[in-house]
């Protein structure tokens, strides 16, 4: 960081003092060292402030607090002054201080004057560039303190406006990003003259609740300074007249035919304060007063159907489709048009490595769009765009070709598993091998005539088959052993026949695909997918996952419905979302019965968290 970077975020931590529960005379902002008026704090002017109920600082205070304990009880508020110095502003800060648990007190005014000398930037460098603060860390931290803690339920901004200063006033609002914070509520103090310039201004284009409390003769006020010689505080005593008049004024988003309007709420006198039958926010954005709102689509069925002749970027047509009867009711509910168009470059969104978002995410992202009518729920996308709740979840699955039954002349030999039957292939052998030796055996010890190997081995089998035994071995020994070799062959014979009866029942059928390790495990098969875009390419493309990898690794990819021949030819599986896969099938290949010859995983990938709507940031606070 350079150096003029680190005195850029120096000075602007110092601009800004968080006080928690302090007393009056410990809230202020510190100025240079110079010892001139510039350095006193500001609690200094207060406390040496001579105030007497019903002159015009305390009015113009006590309306101020009115509006606070009325609307805004219980929230965080951040003061801000435009002014230099300002006797109003002092007022409001010792109110607050006393009464209030969490504020913020910034002058605006060294925010940025005192930060152009260091930087040596003029005023429209810091309104035109991004040249504020080169350190993103402590702007974070400046921001941060200024808002409070995460925790907060409520704040709210209390701003007191100077004409003479207000390109200060639209530079604070636009370097706090109020137009990402709608839910937080804005009160301007300053003159008639500034009513419509300040509430019309894009800064406050997302706030939903902004008052402007327009006051008479001000200016006259503003230029009186205070004494800090207490004996003179007498002479110094600000007084107001009795006809002191205050204006309430409220931004309407809508109430224009769908723009933005500015309101009188209220009109009456300082010394009285405020009517408590009036409703200074009774914004509640249950009609949009027709006012049209920007949308980018693409189609994606069922969900969302559109006319594709159009060039991209142009207003489309909708058809007949699940989000576009969604957005009809809506529509209808809240009182509000609509414009469909598609991105330049018909994607759905993927990063950049310059942070920037291709597609309808990069529309969003770049507020060119309030919302769009379907987008795929990730992580990465959730931290540049707004979102409702998931109102479909659409998995990867795998089709395959209906699972098929094994060839009927295979039912012999289904009984048992291909070891068992090598198993009794050997033994088998090997029986009739020991029986021949114990004959030779005992012949040679007898004298008696032996036998020879092929009739013993092939009686052996013939016991196996259940074959009757045409001669019994003469000695005990061998009648023992071709006994034990009976009853092992009943055994078997018996369990063969009960398998053989149950496979030729009930027929056996091949393993289902279900998961992309079953693709993997089948010799010669192969498999493929439309063309991955979006979310579905991000998956497949940056998993750390072995097993995906090789499944994309020998991905085909199709652009046509081809592919439901290929996978009822057999050999090939098509993987897609679930939804797609299950309408393409019902369309082509479904009987009157419901019947069609594929089948569909049982495994499900969740690749991304669910379909929704998305919205440009902000833009969510306002249908919520």
């Amino acid at each position: 960081m350079t150096r003029p970077s680190h005195m850029l975020g120096l000075i602007a931590l110092l601009m800004v003092r968080k006080c928690v529960g302090s007393p009056v005379d410990h809230i202020g902002v510190v100025g240079d060292d110079s010892g001139n008026d510039n350095g006193v704090m500001m609690d200094h002017h207060i406390n040496q402030m001579v105030v007497v109920k019903g002159d015009f600082v305390y009015q113009v205070g006590e309306v101020v607090s009115q509006v606070v304990e009325q609307e805004l009880a219980g929230c965080h508020l951040v003061l801000v002054d435009t002014t230099i110095q300002s006797p109003v502003f002092s007022m409001m800060i010792r109110q607050f201080g006393r009464t209030r648990e969490s504020v913020t007190v910034v002058e605006a005014w060294r925010l940025f004057l005192l930060t152009q000398v260091v930087s040596n930037e003029s005023v429209n460098d810091w309104h035109n560039g991004d040249r504020r603060f080169k350190d993103q860390l402590a702007r974070d931290q400046l921001l941060h303190g200024l808002w409070g803690d995460a925790t907060l339920t409520c704040r709210a901004l209390i701003i007191h406006f100077d004409n003479n200063n207000k390109d200060l006033f639209f530079m604070f609002l636009e370097w706090c990003e109020v137009w990402r914070r709608p839910e937080i509520p804005v009160v301007v103090v300053g003159e008639r003259e500034g009513v419509e310039t300040v509430l019309l201004h894009h800064s406050l284009r997302n706030t939903i609740h902004t008052l402007y409390l327009a006051l008479h003769d001000l200016p006259l006020h503003r230029g009186q300074r205070l004494s800090l010689n207490t004996r003179s505080r007498e002479n110094d005593i600000i007084r107001g007249g009795d006809d002191e008049q205050v204006w309430v004024y409220r931004r309407c988003l809508y109430c224009e035919k769908g723009e933005a309007q500015v309101q009188l709420l209220h009109r009456g006198n300082l010394t009285y304060g405020l009517q408590h039958s009036v409703n200074l926010f009774p914004e509640r954005l249950n009609n949009f007063f027709r006012h049209t709102f920007q949308l980018v689509v693409n189609q994606y069925l069922p969900f969302i159907d559109i006319e594709l002749d159009k060039e991209p970027g142009t207003p489309v047509a909708p058809r007949d489709s699940l989000n576009t009867r969604m957005l009809h009711i809506i529509a209808s509910s809240l009182n509000f048009t609509y414009v469909l168009r598609q991105p330049l470059d018909e994607k759905w969104g993927t990063p950049l490595d310059d942070g920037n978002w291709t597609g309808i995410v990069g529309v969003l992202q770049h507020q060119k769009a309030d919302f769009c009518l379907d987008l795929t729920l990730t992580e990465t996308r959730n931290r540049v765009v707004d979102h409702s709740r998931v109102y479909n979840y659409d998995p990867f699955v795998i089709l395959s070709g209906k699972v098929s039954s094994f060839p009927r002349h295979l039912a012999l030999t289904r009984p048992f598993e291909g070891e068992v039957w090598m198993a009794i292939i050997v033994c088998t052998s090997f029986m009739g091998v020991i029986l021949w030796l114990l004959q030779k055996a005992w012949s040679w010890a007898s004298g008696e005539l032996g036998v020879s190997l092929v009739p013993t081995v092939f009686h052996t089998w013939g016991i196996m088959l259940l074959e009757p035994i045409p001669t019994l071995p003469t000695n005990s020994t061998g009648r023992v052993l071709v006994g034990w070799w009976l009853l092992t062959c009943a055994i078997i014979a018996t369990g063969y026949r009960s398998s053989l009866i149950a496979h030729l029942s009930v027929q056996s059928k091949y393993s289902p695909i279900n998961t992309f390790q079953d693709l993997l495990d089948r010799d010669g098969w192969s498999w493929g997918a439309n063309e991955l875009v979006g979310t579905n390419f991000l998956y497949f493309n940056g998993s750390s996952d072995p097993v995906i990898q090789e499944i994309y690794k020998h991905m085909e990819i199709f652009e046509t419905e081809e592919w439901l021949e290929r996978v009822l030819a057999g050999g090939f599986s098509f993987l897609f979302l679930k939804t797609l896969i299950k309408t393409e099938v019902a369309k082509h290949s479904t009987d009157r019965s419901g019947n069609a010859p594929y089948h569909i995983s049982t495994t499900e990938y969740p690749i991304f968290g669910g379909n929704v709507w998305g919205f440009r940031q902000v833009t969510s606070a306002m249908f919520s």
